[in-house]
């Protein structure tokens, strides 16, 4: 499982903090585009495969609304 923690509008991936650049559907996943001073990522999200602050995100779309709102 895959968990995120959404803060001032800055994402905890793996122990460092991400600006979103964007964000889409693909199939099943959600592509997400996270840069900081040292990354420039695209990492795949799934449905029933991550949490967002602590809250498990039943679909792709649900990971896009939640991560759009920057907050949770």
């Amino acid at each position: 499982m895959v968990e995120l923690i959404i803060q001032n509008n800055k994402v905890e991936f793996r122990g460092q903090w991400f600006d979103i650049v964007s964000s889409k559907l693909d199939g099943g996943y959600c592509l997400v585009n996270l840069v900081n001073q040292d990354n420039d990522l695209i990492v795949s999200f799934g449905g029933n495969e991550t949490t967002i602050n602590g809250i498990v995100q039943t679909s792709a779309q649900m990971i896009i609304d939640t991560l759009s709102n920057g907050q949770s």
